[in-house]
């Protein structure tokens, strides 16, 4: 825009609140007026998701964090004497309303300030202007939002927070499991603004073209500053990929129709001033608001808006602030001219990793197609660009003008073949992609992870330490390369064998482990490397059951009482403190050497036992006995976000297994039918893995559910995934491959969420066995050929000694998975295969003669005759 005459010295003060993004325009917009700007921070810290406010375009920077600031903030502006007030951007929008109210200066008041920001306020106030808008309920209950859905009797639906932006956390959901998997997408997430998501919004769908429509304002008399038509695809996650933005010719239809529509949503909301981006799609029976905000339009750009327009947002919006007389005289009441052919495009790409360096080469051959105005840049070196999932993680922004749309088309299509040149990036896609795979070093088998190298063509290299490699069960697969070691858990061992295999330098993109002692181990091999893994610290809060509970507790999450017993052979100065305790390790797994103790004299006698057996284990911890059921649960985090969850239950808590000398079995509850279990867990759940600090990894953790409560209290949890059979069970059930996230997420890539899942009920249990020396039993072909039997391992060798006792939860010959159309037919399934399999199970006794092992000899082949015989 220009303006008569040269600018005069800058004399008044313009207050900009969260000038983040877009707002960064508004200071030069005010100073080409002659107008000085202060910021106000409405935080305590900036919001780092966005642009930052430049501090050389401000004057002075202020912080107005809270209500109590907001009287002190107000006074020391007023010494200012400001022209305005207003926000820079989204967040800003209730301060600016309380300030420039406070001051009597042009506002739109606090009134309505929730409306202008609250999605679900703004639409009740359409509602109750009698403006058209979308059905709608709000809750923190996931299940609640379902529920809704369902009675709204139509698909789909959207799921979205109530004040973030840029499609953020945006869902379409086709079904109410979809419902229920977006809203605690949203619940257990902070908006682009930083701010956690206390509850979320549902939707109805509206079906049509969605549009933009840009205004300004002075005292109720609006400029329309352009309508631009969204063209965008769908996800199959669901979310909106913006793909152009593009401007409209204000004769052309529907825009007169919505820019009467949204005549009539500023005035239900109050907005009389200042500047909105309003969005609105076109449905059958009329426009109708999907959002608006009271700030500039996040795609404006000055000097393309005037090449395009004649004008532009920013500097309307100062013009109307400084010179409001001016601009009723020269806007009220009008629409803008489409000077040429203009678009916006977000490019898409599907790169995972970390910006090395910009291409500057790359930038200048899309910047030289003709229509190009600007490439917008969105990331430097050492950000992360990762696959396109809605408008935050688009990689470039491209501004295209011209006299015709076919030019701007064609060099939309033409930047296709440039975009994904413009970033330098180190990756760890798939081989196939053509992408660098990345390097990891393994401590100790995991077959899923060492099947997903070589699906993902990673460089592997397995640490094995003797006493696994004797064990013999893991099978290592052709073409990773294997180091044996004394112990892979022994940073000095691992360290030896990588000099030794001229492999001291070279540079892995990861340590991982499966292996829970050798957790610390990977953190601090990887610190040594230079790469990633969990780092020690948190390493060792998920190996430390005392540390583990203190934090989940320090986090407002139940968890048992625990009393630290340095070295339990000596028990004399432990305080007894307990109804009923649970001694264990305090770095232990699968409930070794744990026991229930009911008062200090049974703790005394397990002491002596443990020191009469001289256990190496000398540090235990002393837990609160907690009753009720024993829940799992399973999944992964990427970026601190929980992108997949799977909850389940033991047939009975382990130590009661343990205890009865029955075998474990557990399955994982039905999202769909059993979804009430996901809505005790989940909240549960994210709290303690924020609280032990897991942003990339699998865990497995136990809860003990109180069936009368619904209560939920903290067991334990363990950075890595499951034992037993919960890898098959949760491939099984869900579709998910933990292997596959476990090794991804080392390498700092996000690991497909998408569930397929399926109705039966899908269990696993242990095969026991029996006292003696395993001679023989049924094969996993075998037991794969019974009724339900999907999967079966055997892991007890032949001629190992099996001992009857269980005494820890991997005691056991074998596992099955089973499927089942009911838990009835599960438990009646599980029952009739460890019966089928012990019937065939062949065991020779132990610590008995050799007349009766000849007995047994006798019994096991009744056609064979081995007594001594005589010559003929």
């Amino acid at each position: 825009m220009a303006h008569p005459g040269p600018p005069p010295v800058p004399s008044r003060t313009a207050v900009i609140v969260d000038g983040y993004s877009t707002g960064a325009f508004l200071p030069p917009a005010f100073a080409r007026l002659g107008i000085d700007v202060v910021h106000v921070h409405s935080t305590a810290e900036p919001m780092t998701s966005m642009l930052q406010p430049d501090p050389g375009a401000y004057r002075e920077m202020l912080r107005c964090p809270d209500e109590a600031a907001v009287e002190r903030t107000a006074a020391t502006l007023a010494e200012l004497d400001p022209v305005a007030v207003l926000a820079g951007q989204e967040p800003g929008v209730p301060l600016a309303d309380q300030l420039s109210e406070r001051l009597g200066l042009a506002t739109n008041g606090t009134a309505l300030s929730a409306a202008r920001r609250d999605k679900y306020e703004m639409i009740e106030a359409l509602r109750r202007a009698g403006v058209r808008c979308a059905d709608q309920y709000k809750s923190a209950d996931p299940q609640a939002l379902a529920d809704w859905a369902e009675r709204h009797g139509g698909y789909p639906v959207v799921v979205k927070p109530l004040s973030s932006a840029s499609t953020d956390h945006v869902y379409r959901c086709h079904d109410a499991a979809e419902v229920l998997t977006a809203a605690r997408r949203v619940l257990g997430s902070t908006d682009i603004f930083d701010r956690p998501n206390g509850e979320a919004l549902v939707q109805s769908f509206l079906e049509g073209t969605e549009y933009i429509v840009d205004t300004v304002s002075v005292a109720g008399e609006r400029y329309v500053c352009g309508v631009w038509e969204y063209e965008k695809t769908i996800l199959p996650n669901g979310r909106n990929i913006y793909d152009l933005d593009v401007l409209l010719d204000p004769d052309a239809e529907p825009v007169p129709a919505l820019i009467a529509y949204v005549d009539t949503v500023l005035q239900a909301l109050g907005i009389v001033h200042g500047p909105t981006h309003a969005e609105v799609i076109m449905t059958p029976e009329g426009p109708a608001l999907v959002e608006i905000g009271a700030r500039l339009n996040g795609n404006m750009n000055p000097d393309f808006h005037d090449r395009c327009l004649g004008a532009n947002q920013a500097d309307l919006t100062a013009l109307a602030y400084a010179r409001p007389q001016e601009f009723l005289d020269r806007y009220a009441g009008r629409v803008y001219r489409r000077r040429a052919a203009a678009a916006v495009h977000s490019t898409r790409t599907d790169v995972d990793g970390t910006v090395e360096s910009v291409d500057t080469e790359a930038v200048d051959r899309i910047a030289a197609l003709p229509s190009v105005h600007l490439v917008g840049v969105k990331l430097g070196p050492g950000k992360r660009i990762r696959p396109t999932a809605d408008l935050l993680t688009s990689p470039l922004r491209i501004f295209l003008t011209a006299p015709d749309m076919d030019t701007v088309r064609a060099d939309r299509a033409a930047i296709q073949d440039l975009k994904d040149a413009v970033y330098r990036v180190r990756r760890t896609a798939c081989a196939e992609d053509g992408a660098e795979p990345g390097s990891v070093l393994l401590l100790g088998p995991d077959k899923y992870v060492l099947q997903a190298c070589l699906r993902h063509g990673v460089d592997a290299v397995l640490v094995w330490g003797a006493a696994g490699y004797d064990h013999g069960l893991a099978e290592v697969p052709e073409g990773i390369r294997v180091l044996l070691v004394d112990d892979h858990k022994s940073p000095e061992a691992v360290l030896s064998a990588l000099h030794r295999a001229g492999l001291g330098e070279h540079r892995f993109d990861a340590v991982h482990t499966s292996d829970e002692w050798a957790l610390v181990t990977a953190g601090v091999l990887a610190a040594h490397l230079g790469c990633r893994a969990l780092d020690p610290a948190t390493a060792v809060h998920f190996r430390d059951k005392s540390l583990q509970k203190r934090r989940v507790a320090a986090a407002g999450v139940p968890a048992a009482r625990v009393t630290v017993v340095d070295d339990v052979h000596d028990v004399s100065d432990v305080s007894w403190t307990f109804d009923k305790a649970v001694l264990k390790p305090v770095a232990g797994a699968a409930t070794a050497r744990t026991a229930v103790v009911g008062s200090a004299e049974e703790l005394a006698a397990l002491s002596r036992r443990y020191r009469g057996g001289r256990t190496a284990q000398r540090t235990f911890v002393l837990e609160e006995f907690i009753g009720g059921e024993e829940w799992i649960a399973d999944g992964f985090v990427h970026d601190g976000e929980l992108l997949f969850l799977a909850v389940g239950r033991y047939g009975d808590p382990c130590l009661t297994t343990i205890d009865r000398n029955d075998p474990l079995w557990l399955r994982h509850f039905d999202p769909k039918d059993e979804s009430w279990a996901y809505e005790r867990a989940e909240p549960v759940v994210r709290r303690c893995l924020d609280a032990l600090g897991l942003r990339d990894g699998v865990f497995h953790m136990e809860l003990f559910h109180d069936p009368d409560t619904g209560g939920l209290t903290f067991s334990e949890c363990a950075a890595r995934r499951g034992g037993a059979l919960l890898h098959e069970q949760v491939q099984a059930k869900f579709g998910i491959h933990l292997g596959e996230a476990a090794l991804l997420l080392a390498l700092g890539r996000k690991p497909s969420a998408d569930v397929e899942l399926r109705s039966e009920y899908i269990g696993t249990s242990y095969l026991k066995g029996r006292a003696g020396i395993h001679f023989s039993c049924p094969s996993p072909a075998e037991l794969r050929a019974l009724p339900g039997v999907e999967f079966a391992r055997v892991e007890f060798p032949v001629g190992a000694t099996f001992l009857g006792d269980i005494d820890n939860t991997n005691h056991r010959m074998g596992q099955i998975l089973v499927s089942a159309a009911t838990e009835e037919e599960l438990q009646t399934r599980f029952d009739e295969v460890r019966a089928w399999f012990d019937e065939r199970l062949v065991v020779a006794p132990v610590d008995v003669t050799g007349r009766e092992l000849r007995a047994w000899g006798r019994e096991l082949r009744p056609d064979a005759d081995f007594s001594d015989p005589l010559w003929p």
